[in-house]
């Protein structure tokens, strides 16, 4: 029934929402001010903690990514399963599209938070964040279960499922970082030449990437896991 994949979908987002939302914010701060992301935390977290930032429009608005994008997921793959449908391209479609629409919306509103004088993110800044979202997608629900049922040959599914969900979305982070890091340099510094975008992603890739990879492991790694454990056991 939908009302299970409902279920695991809005259980998983609430459980991994209070963690994203000071860790996302983080992700932007240390970007936009150039800080390692362990200062970038800390300020992040003091920030929240001592009310300089309200908690609540932030955390509604991860909630929001979170609880629609797993929720198209598990019941587009419903839909597909019960009408004998593969579920990868759909999957892949409408929670791609899903998850854009709202993480673009997230990003620009994070980024006002800590930048006053917020400009609309180019095009092409979008559109990076769009193929960004795209390998994050592929890799959380399409490619992590055919990784599921290839080592299900070898282990528990359970076990295989755990280790599958760790792995995957951390590893699609380190494709898709450089990514994220040009995004924000188009909207941040949009007349900087290729050289110093070249020299930007260098030297930010590694913090920027850890941040990504701090912030996958809720979002999608223990949180995939939830949802599939939820799902699974109707």
């Amino acid at each position: 029934m939908p009302l299970y994949e409902l279920f695991s979908a809005l259980t998983s987002a609430f459980i991994v929402t209070p963690i994203m939302t000071i860790i996302d914010t983080s992700v932007i701060y240390s970007q936009i001010y150039k800080l390692n992301f362990k200062n970038s935390m800390i300020k992040t977290f003091n920030y929240y903690s001592k009310n300089k930032i309200n908690f609540k429009k932030p955390f509604n608005i991860m909630f929001l990514v979170y609880s629609s994008t797993y929720s198209t997921a598990n019941l587009t793959e419903l839909y597909c399963k019960k009408n004998n449908i593969d579920y990868n391209i759909p999957t892949l479609f409408l929670t791609s599209i899903i998850n854009i629409l709202t993480i673009g919306y997230k990003d620009k509103e994070y980024s006002k938070i800590f930048n006053n004088n917020f400009n609309q993110f180019p095009k092409s800044s979008y559109g990076l964040f769009a193929i960004r979202d795209i390998i994050t997608i592929y890799s959380c629900f399409i490619f992590k279960n055919d990784c599921i049922n290839y080592l299900s040959n070898y282990t528990q599914k359970n076990t295989a499922n755990f280790i599958s969900s760790i792995l995957i979305p951390i590893s699609a982070q380190t494709i898709s970082c450089p990514l994220h890091i040009l995004a924000i340099d188009l909207y941040k510094n949009p007349n900087s030449t290729f050289t110093q975008r070249y020299n930007i992603i260098k030297s930010m890739y590694k913090q920027v990437c850890l941040g990504r990879i701090i912030r996958v492991i809720p979002a999608f790694c223990f949180g995939g896991f939830i949802n599939d454990m939820i799902k699974n056991k109707q």
